[in-house]
């Protein structure tokens, strides 16, 4: 198993010394750096990454405020704090941090966190795969109906809503949303019990957190790392991602070749 690892530090040399002992490791695979919590969080939204190495200190949003704005998603990368100041430990650890780590990195210290991460994320792809398979076998047993309209809620009121005007769904937290041309509304239905229940050859999971009708896409642009961007039709000119895994489906879809 290769560890797919994100450095996000807003210095240069400290990003340089951390990639140069990372690379020691054969089974880890640096594949996005950033230099603070913005462009990181573009990139997380990319792609799915095990273990990101984030500084505390940075401009704007700080290393815990970022890692603290991951909770809640559907794929929860690791986090290892690396940085010079000791006395962010607690709060590090109250969000589950795997490690904490001091500047200068100590070779031995840095194996010993490599290998939590392997433990770790071992552990959780074994429990992802169990709940895969449980849920594969609940829908071999009852398949739901499919849905002619999605039952929304705006200030407490219940709207159903005609396929046709959704743009897109996404998941936020707990929350799933949906926008329309001109308003956003709050479903209770799952991001996964929709992407089984509405059809699918109008709407396309194009990342776990994102869902999109294909007629509402205005464009379609190459991303990082051969990921795409989907420029979508509403009033906002919203921008979704297709993750890397879902671009041969989205190829399909709009018959690219």
């Amino acid at each position: 198993m290769v560890l797919k690892a994100l450095i996000v530090d807003d210095e240069y040399p400290a990003r340089m010394e951390l990639r140069y002992q990372l690379g020691r490791f054969p089974d880890v695979e640096i594949i996005g750096e950033a230099t603070n919590a913005r462009e990181a969080m573009r990139l997380i939204n990319a792609l799915d990454y095990d273990v990101i190495f984030l500084d505390v200190q940075m401009p704007g949003m700080t290393g815990i405020e970022l890692a603290k704005s991951l909770k809640g998603r559907e794929v929860m990368p690791k986090v290892v704090f690396v940085t010079a100041y000791e006395n962010y430990a607690v709060p590090a650890f109250e969000i589950r941090a795997v490690d904490y780590l001091l500047k200068p990195l100590e070779s031995e210290r840095l194996a010993e966190t490599i290998q939590r991460l392997r433990e770790s994320v071992g552990a959780s792809a074994a429990t992802a795969a169990g709940g895969e398979k449980a849920e594969e076998a609940e829908r071999t047993t009852e398949k739901r109906p499919a849905l002619s309209f999605l039952l929304c809620e705006k200030d407490e009121k219940q709207i159903p809503l005609p396929l046709n005007e959704i743009v897109y769904i996404f998941s936020e937290g707990y929350n799933v949303f949906v926008q329309t041309m001109n308003d956003r509304l709050l479903t209770r239905y799952t991001l996964q019990e929709l992407t089984e229940r509405l059809p699918p050859d109008q709407f396309f999971r194009s990342h776990r957190s994102y869902l999109v009708n294909i007629f509402q896409v205005k464009e379609i642009s190459p991303y990082f790392n051969g990921a795409y961007i989907l420029k979508l039709k509403d009033k906002e000119h919203s921008e979704v991602i297709v993750s890397r895994s879902n671009v041969k489906r989205m190829k399909e879809l709009f018959s690219m070749g």
